[in-house]
């Protein structure tokens, strides 16, 4: 189901949008769920709640063996409602919310070193394939679209600059009753990034074949058009 497919009709009627932090991933994604009947999977709260089931267990974000085992042990469920943006993603831990908790800043923290672990991709890029098992989803992240379905029926990479990306992340954190210093942010994103780009397993990267869109200049509603009219044109191309 998954391995590489020689024509469009085999394609998954699957949309990836992996990108750097702070561009517009999640709100898109979930606005594309909406609006084309498509499962939301937000593939970066399954690297959070990881990272904050270690945290809980005094495990170091680097013991690899000890997190997995431990993993293997409890049960992560997400429950999205795309029907609002500005929301997150509900997710349970061993059937504990533990939505606000994996957003902290410890976690923010130390997700990019759990997530540089490649037993610790592997078994979440299973997860990931589980949660969209019904083929008709979008899905945001890192490698949705190099990694966990190469063979998504559209790619997209979004990107923005770094000063837009900040500020939309600081509108993130406001509406969310958090409120974070600017410099901060833009210090989590950098070094974010930087350890994404880096990485050896599955580094963040332009998925072969993807669209990239660089919305610095566009609105969250042009840019999910924009999004929305290209997966149309496939759909149709496809039947």
């Amino acid at each position: 189901m998954h391995e590489s497919v020689k024509n469009d009709k085999d394609k998954l009627d699957i949309i990836t949008i992996d990108g750097p932090a702070g561009s517009g991933k999640s709100t898109v994604a979930k606005m594309l769920s909406r609006e084309l009947d498509l499962k939301y999977i937000d593939t970066g709260a399954t690297y959070r709640t990881l990272t904050l089931l270690a945290l809980q267990n005094n495990i170091k974000p680097n013991d690899e063996p000890s997190i997995l085992k431990l993993a293997k042990k409890s049960k992560i469920e997400l429950e999205s409602n795309p029907k609002d943006e500005s929301q997150y993603t509900t997710v349970r831990l061993n059937g504990r919310d533990v939505t606000d908790d994996i957003r902290s800043s410890k976690v923010g923290a130390a997700v990019s070193i759990v997530s540089k672990l490649s037993g610790i991709r592997k078994y979440l890029v299973t997860l990931q394939r589980e949660l969209a098992d019904s083929g008709k989803a979008v899905l945001e992240g890192r490698d949705t679209g190099s990694v966990v379905f190469p063979n998504a029926l559209l790619k997209i990479y979004l990107t923005a600059g770094i000063e837009q990306r900040v500020r939309r992340r600081e509108l993130q954190n406001v509406q969310k009753g958090q409120k974070i210093d600017a410099k901060e942010i833009e210090t989590e994103i950098s070094t974010r990034d930087s350890i994404d780009s880096s990485r050896s397993d599955s580094p963040l990267t332009v998925p072969q074949n993807a669209v990239v869109i660089d919305n610095t200049n566009l609105t969250i509603l042009e840019t999910f058009e924009k999004i929305r009219d290209l997966y149309n044109e496939r759909i149709h191309s496809k039947n």
